[in-house]
């Protein structure tokens, strides 16, 4: 179709259009003049970092960790039944008609920051605003209040394993205390410590005893085949007398050379406290003494008897007092090598004992340290809570509170609720009252074309030869549409007839009547008028 005849058939209907507009705009005009059925309030809370702060535990030891999807996590809280309702009773609504119908309470981050924007509906503004106070204040609480009760969870668990470990630890630390009151030196470890070290003492005596006796044995042996040499038998008086002396310094001074040159290999690897290497030095001392008195020159008293064999009987006793002591040295070894096993059997215990002492003592410090840590994060939820609860009484805010020396809460309010503008404003009604008549009109003219398209009736002479593709030789004119006044026009000659593209002779339209179509066929009411033209 033309657009002309769009035109038409929008005109003929325009009255559809106008009433569509029409209602949308009084919709449109009622919906911003009738008050709302609720009020919303808005308000903006800080969300501290150590709001994300909460105890973990893994086996026996607590760590402080952090919260994953902090923000997740407290918007969903917010929008909880929980929140809501805490928040109405605090707000002072208390009709349960009003409470059920209340929507959950909206919150989203701004950006990435760490504000968040809480908004909350009630049936009228004051309580909307308190809703929405109370809603921020509930949050933090209720946030807090959940890290506390898992503080608590955690420090009964920990208590409980506290409670068995002492309970295990009581009869060790009695074992331990009948150690310590035995009167006996020491641990058992201590005593097999010092009982395998006296062994090795005595095992070392023994060595220098041995060392000792065969050293005394060669002594005995050399002085004997001096003495039964025949060079004493030969000589007399004073000169048997130095003969025998020279002979027997010779004696000691090669006993003496060989004891310094044992005594080198010994401490080669041995210390100067081990008894062989004493019990060689002792004797070099006695040979340096013997060698001395030698040297002297002192006379021998008279009917004394020979200076040689007095020394052969002197080696002789040292030779068996050594042998003696070697006896008595390994009589008490054996006796201590049979007390060994009952000695280490006690230690092995004690080892035990004290090793699974030492063990739970440690995992009770332990314990006892995650407790104190515990304790101070619930002492220092505690104070936060305090603290917001202090502000939504009306102390200063967060800021001020830190700067007067006392904590701050994890999450406080930023900004106080503050009511909505009904409706957003003129702007907004204005915008909505141009959409609506726009919106109203569209759906007008959609109304009118179909309601045209759907319409299969003849309107007029020009529909039907358009759609039957015939001439209309007549048409009953419309009763509904005045007509102009007949004006009779002078007589001028008739023009010369002529032929349509159907080949229907057209009329001549009078002056002042109006056309019926764009199509230029003649007027129902026209052909009426002048009757003579049918002819």
């Amino acid at each position: 179709m033309e657009f002309l005849e769009y035109y038409r058939i929008i005109r003929d209907r325009i009255w559809i259009i106008l009433l569509a507009a029409s209602v949308a705009a009084v919709i449109v005009i009622v919906y911003s003049i009738v008050p709302p059925s609720s009020y919303s309030a808005k308000g903006r809370i800080v969300v501290r970092p150590e709001a994300a702060l909460i105890m973990q535990r893994t086996g026996n030891e607590v760590a402080v960790g952090r919260t994953p999807n902090l923000w997740q996590t407290l918007l969903q809280l917010l929008q909880s039944q929980e929140v809501l309702y805490r928040a109405a009773s605090r707000a002072g609504i208390t009709d349960p008609q009003v409470v059920r119908e209340l929507k959950p309470i909206k919150g989203r981050q701004l950006s990435a920051s760490s504000i968040a924007e809480v908004t909350a509906s009630a049936p009228t503004p004051e309580q909307a605003v308190a809703l929405t106070d109370a809603a921020m204040m509930m949050l933090h609480q209720i946030w807090t209040e959940s890290r506390l009760d898992h503080i608590g969870t955690l420090t009964d668990e920990l208590e409980a394993i506290l409670a068995q470990t002492e309970e295990d630890l009581a009869p060790l630390q009695a074992e331990m205390d009948r150690y310590a009151q035995s009167g006996s030196p020491g641990t058992p470890a201590d005593r097999l410590h010092a009982l395998e070290t006296r062994i090795v003492s005595l095992e070392g005596q023994i060595e220098g005893a041995e060392l000792e006796l065969a050293l005394a044995q060669d002594h005995v042996n050399a002085l004997r085949s001096l003495l039964a040499s025949g060079e004493a038998a030969a000589l007399g008086g004073e000169q048997q007398y130095g003969g025998i002396l020279a002979g027997e310094l010779r004696t000691l001074h090669n006993e003496l050379e060989d004891k310094r040159d044992e005594l080198e290999r010994q401490l080669k690897y041995r210390t100067e406290e081990h008894p062989a290497v004493q019990a060689l030095r002792e004797s070099i001392a006695n040979l340096e003494e013997d060698i001395a008195e030698l040297r002297s020159g002192d006379e021998i008293p008279a009917g004394a008897g020979s200076p040689l064999a007095a020394q052969v009987l002197d080696a002789q006793l040292a030779a068996q007092d050594a042998q003696h002591r070697i006896q008595v040295l390994q009589a008490t070894v054996l006796d201590l090598q049979a007390r060994l096993p009952e000695y280490r059997r006690r230690a092995e215990q004690f080892e035990e004992v004290a090793d699974r002492h030492a063990e739970l003592v440690a995992e009770k410090a332990a314990l006892e340290a995650e407790l104190d840590q515990l304790a101070a994060e619930q002492g220092r939820l505690t104070a936060s809570l305090e603290a917001g609860q202090a502000e939504s009484e009306g102390a200063p805010d967060s800021g001020d509170e830190e700067a007067a020396g006392r904590p701050a809460a994890d999450i406080y309010v930023l900004d106080p609720a503050r009511l909505e503008e009904p409706g957003g404003g003129i702007v907004r009604t204005v915008f909505l009252l141009f959409t609506g008549i726009m919106g109203g009109g569209v759906i007008g003219i959609i109304a009118v074309l179909l309601l045209h398209y759907i319409d299969v009736t003849y309107k007029n002479a020009h529909e039907a030869e358009r759609l039957i593709q015939r001439r209309v030789l007549g048409a009953i004119p419309r009763t509904d549409i005045m007509l102009a006044p007949v004006e009779v026009a002078p007589e001028t000659p008739a023009p010369p007839e002529t032929s349509g593209e159907d080949g229907v002779e057209e009329g001549v339209l009078p002056q002042g009547r109006p056309d019926d179509g764009p199509s230029g066929t003649v007027d129902d009411s026209a052909q009426e008028q002048r009757p003579e033209d049918d002819a």
